[in-house]
């Protein structure tokens, strides 16, 4: 027979005490959007320049090398941090990346950067966040794999957006490819359809969250399929 101690034991062997390990199984794994959450919450800002394939193509390129240099060089001053000043220097030390992104963009690429509007800035903030959600106790090696992943991921959904979006809303493919390549590359664009006949919500912010909406829900179905037996 159990006692009401024996079971207040056993009540207290189950039970997560401040401070210690769980000893309740974790949880199973489950398919996430793109591989992760991250990418989506810092996806989303972003979703205005992808209407075009040559600007999702400029903006992923950035996306590519300022998302794994923050990292590490955030992960290589916070050793020297306080706790209470991590936060701030986080903010200035990707405010200065994305600054000099900006006057890059300015100096050599200034149309298509200044179609970017007040989105480029806006990369720092999205920086900052998943720079704070990502562990904190994560050696450097595997918070720059685990930058470089997202940056992949955010990179690989902007240029599918801007394919769908341009295709459907201005009927091309690389509309604008001078802004990026050069005079010489205005050869490269392809011209579907006439533009009249576009679908113009493609082009709008709500036709961006319908995209990528599509888009995770052909991932998704791709995704179970896949792990369902034949």
């Amino acid at each position: 027979m159990n006692t009401p101690a024996a079971h207040n034991d056993d009540a207290e062997g189950l039970s997560v005490r401040p401070g210690a390990a769980s000893n309740f199984p974790p949880p199973p794994a489950r398919h996430r959007a793109f591989g992760s959450t991250l990418q989506l919450l810092a996806l989303c800002p972003l979703l205005a320049v992808s209407d075009t394939v040559v600007k999702a193509l400029g903006f992923g390129a950035l996306v590519l090398v300022i998302f794994p240099l923050a990292t590490l060089l955030l992960a290589a001053v916070r050793r020297w941090l306080d706790e209470s000043i991590v936060l701030p220097c986080s903010l200035l030390v990707t405010a200065g990346l994305v600054t000099a992104a900006e006057l890059f963009m300015r100096a050599w690429f200034h149309d298509l950067g200044a179609s970017f509007g007040v989105f480029l800035p806006l990369l720092a903030v999205n920086v900052v966040v998943i720079d704070q959600l990502q562990t904190s106790s994560a050696d450097r090696g595997t918070a720059l794999i685990r930058s470089v992943r997202i940056a992949v991921g955010i990179a690989l959904t902007l240029i599918a957006l801007g394919l769908a979006r341009e295709l459907v809303g201005r009927g091309s493919l690389l509309s604008g490819a001078a802004t990026l390549f050069g005079s010489w590359a205005q050869q490269l664009e392809i011209k579907v359809f006439s533009v009249d006949m576009g679908f113009l919500l493609a082009l709008l912010p709500p036709g961006a969250f319908i995209s990528l909406g599509l888009l995770i829900a052909a991932r998704n179905w791709m995704a179970r399929r896949k792990s369902t037996p034949p």
